[in-house]
């Protein structure tokens, strides 16, 4: 029999949400009932509904890359790698919101021929956010041919949120499946994080142009899809390591209507200035011609195409089982 657990969740969580993408690994060990008395609360990084100390167990859930506040929580889980935290009540969170198991493959011959035949277009770049790197990749792949961009960051097309049917996810997905290639950056590069944009293209068999985590290769197989970083040279010296660690966002950063105060405008804003100097040093003056004749190539090479749609995602094939906070959670959950 399942044990119940009594939750309450809060700032940007809710419990339905927190079945489906934290949670999804012990549906068979634990019932979870959403209370007023919980045993246990559960917050996310989204506002300042943060619990006082009580009779229960506070764990902060921060899915953004910023860094845990263990003065606000009794166990925290995040992006940092658990070698940069350094602290026994942290775990990082790598899968939030998708059974890393639906990324296994297993495609026969003719299943590879099926998705090239149905790969009608050429490469998307779906974003609201403006970045600079990102934006600056675009515009030197579009000098090739034109990348398709429905969202408000370098928007060449209508929006597809009227093109196609269901949630937010399939929506997404629909699009990117039609694509050769997916533009997959991530906002900001820093290790350990990684998040959607890689994933929804490898569940299309869209082949990721991928840059973000620097760690990616410890996760994924990175000749299953292009890996920026393998491409320009690697620039992580003393200034680039510096800015990182400097310019990192805390949990006060991350809440601007929270914490509004002129020297905390100065500081998130000396910290906004020293990522982006930190991307441009890291990123050749953000250069990608190497990438971007990487993409022509297997553009152009039918069966080089192919050869990256055998490559599994994951390294042997298989979700290496460290990568799981399942007994991380078991642990906590057994403490009452």
């Amino acid at each position: 029999m399942a044990k119940i657990i009594k939750i309450k969740c809060t700032n940007g969580i809710n419990l339905a949400d927190a079945v489906d993408d934290i949670f999804f690994e012990l549906m068979d060990q634990f019932h979870f009932v959403e209370s007023n008395q919980p045993d246990f609360i559960l917050f996310g990084p989204y506002g300042n509904d943060i619990p006082k100390p009580g009779k229960y167990i506070r764990i902060g859930y921060f899915c953004e890359n910023i860094l845990p506040d263990f003065s606000i929580c009794d166990y925290a889980f995040g992006i940092p790698s658990e070698d940069e935290i350094r602290n026994k009540r942290y775990y990082r969170i790598q899968w939030h919101g998708l059974n890393p198991n639906k990324l296994i493959k297993h495609l026969t011959e003719n299943d590879i021929d099926q998705i090239i035949s149905q790969k009608t277009s050429f490469c998307n770049f779906l974003y609201s956010n403006k970045v600079s790197y990102r934006e600056a990749f675009f515009k030197q792949l579009s000098k090739y041919k034109k990348v398709d961009a429905p969202g408000k960051s370098m928007n060449n097309m209508p929006s597809i949120d009227n093109q196609f049917t269901g949630g937010i996810w399939d929506i997404k997905r629909q699009f990117l499946s039609p694509y050769k290639f997916t533009i997959a950056f991530e906002n900001y590069v820093y290790p350990g994080y990684q998040t959607e944009k890689l994933y929804d293209a490898m569940l299309c068999n869209s082949l990721p142009i991928y840059c973000g985590d620097p760690n990616i290769n410890k996760i994924f197989n990175t000749d299953s899809f292009v890996n920026v970083s393998d491409y320009l040279e690697k620039k992580t010296g003393i200034m680039v390591k510096t800015l990182e660690r400097l310019s990192q966002q805390s949990f006060t950063d991350y809440r601007p209507a929270t914490h509004n105060g002129f020297m905390q405008k100065a500081i998130r804003k000396i910290k906004i200035q020293g990522r982006n100097l930190k991307m441009k040093l890291q990123f050749n003056n953000l250069d990608f011609s190497e990438v971007i004749d990487s993409v022509i190539e297997i553009d152009k090479n039918q069966d080089l195409y192919a050869t990256y749609l055998r490559q599994p995602w994951f390294k042997n094939n298989t979700v290496d089982m460290g990568t799981t906070n399942k007994e991380h959670w078991m642990t906590i959950f057994n403490r009452k």
